[in-house]
């Protein structure tokens, strides 16, 4: 062998003896060394503690589901357990987010163009505590600790992030906020199998191009005082993240005597680009809408009506909702017709067109000002159920 081919063959060797040197460390390297490291910069960078008190691991192993050659490079699988996410200094509570144990993996090779993606990630027993303070402060507004760095003018960072699926056994989310009075524990779990949505929803309420129902939730707590009850689908990540397929909700809700139940989907929900939804909503007076929608309604006897309701949230003049095509009553009155309520400047406005082939004044008169109302045999019934 000539000296330039040895030459060329040490160097070859000694790459490749590299090569296997850095794989040897990097499989055989003890993540939790790193743990003190991580825990301080992101305790630091959000203001609040964050810790991962378990087991922090990588785990190499080739994505068959790649083409090629790509199928022979090796993707790292992360693990980390008993992970928690503190509330800000000023809440007595500790923890606002604990889990159990995390799964993610991700792409080596999308590193080289910038771009964070990881296919999926897996939570184990998700545990949140979302709490507002009677002087509103919440927990889930995060304090960055650069964010009063942040250059408007400066251009937009070259590097994108991109998660494809979230998955978990159950999740639990408790909710406490005194300015609403409400404590409300939400219980998420999958489904198992992807749901179409015309399966839940029916033909006559079936959305074109909606995503699949993948969880399920069950709510159980107060509001505003009262006891709040309820039980819906959602869709999953995909669906959530995609601008053209709506995002499917499916929502049977009870607040003290108001039932509201929802079908439909969210355009664009990330940001939150429209609802369009079917919406049917029944209780023993209108007034009591306010606490759920922040829609002034006069207080009326016992109602019902169910409608098609369009949400756009980026109209010119602010948000616009359209309840189109509703029928329905008001104690012994049936209605119907279409509303618009503009939440735009220099104040909200609520317009619309409203039809009665038995109309009563009794039911109808606080909707123009009139202050009546008794006298329906619905509304002594339902007087009668709530004092008795």
């Amino acid at each position: 062998m000539s000296r330039a081919g040895k030459i060329v063959s040490w160097i070859v060797g000694i790459l490749l003896l590299l090569i296997v040197v850095i794989i040897v460390i990097i499989a055989t390297f003890d993540w939790n060394r790193l743990k003190p490291t991580i825990n301080q910069k992101v305790s630091t960078e959000l203001n609040r503690q964050f810790a991962i008190r378990g087991d922090l691991g990588v785990a190499w192993e080739r994505n068959r589901n790649e083409p090629g050659w790509r199928s022979w490079i090796p993707w790292p699988h992360v693990h980390a357990q008993d992970i928690i996410l503190g509330n800000p200094p000023e809440m007595a509570e500790v923890t606002m987010v604990h889990l159990e144990r995390v799964d993610a993996t991700l792409s080596p090779l999308a590193l080289l163009h910038k771009e964070i993606y990881i296919p999926w990630i897996k939570l184990q027993q998700p545990d949140a505590r979302l709490i507002q303070t009677a002087d509103k402060k919440n927990n889930w507004t995060f304090n960055l600790a650069n964010s009063g760095n942040t250059d408007p003018n400066a251009p937009p960072s070259a590097w994108s992030f991109r998660l494809d699926n979230i998955l978990f056994d159950q999740g639990l989310v408790r909710y406490r906020d005194a300015v609403n009075k409400a404590d409300v524990t939400v219980k998420i779990n999958p489904l198992g199998k992807p749901v179409a949505y015309g399966q839940v929803a029916g033909g006559s309420d079936a959305q074109k191009g909606a995503g699949d129902f993948v969880f399920g939730w069950e709510a159980r707590g107060t509001y505003n005082n009262e006891q709040l009850e309820g039980e819906g689908k959602t869709g999953g990540m995909l669906s959530l993240r995609s601008k053209t397929t709506p995002f499917p909700i499916q929502a049977d809700v009870r607040n003290g005597t108001t039932r509201v139940q929802v079908t439909g989907g969210i355009q664009d929900p990330m940001n939150l680009g429209g609802v369009n939804v079917r919406l049917r909503f029944s209780g023993d007076t209108l007034a009591n809408l306010y606490g759920l929608t922040g829609v002034l309604l006069p207080d009326t006897p016992p109602y019902e009506t169910d409608g098609h309701l369009i949400a756009r949230f980026a109209g010119k003049k602010g948000p616009e909702y359209h309840y189109e095509n509703f029928n329905g009553h008001i104690g012994d009155s049936d209605i119907h017709g279409s509303l618009t309520y503009t939440q735009g400047k220099p104040r909200p406005a609520l317009v619309g067109e409203l039809s009665s082939k038995q109309l009563r004044m009794a039911d109808l008169g606080p909707l123009i000002g009139v202050d009546s109302g008794k006298g329906s045999a619905k509304t002594e019934q339902a007087k009668a159920k709530r004092d008795g």
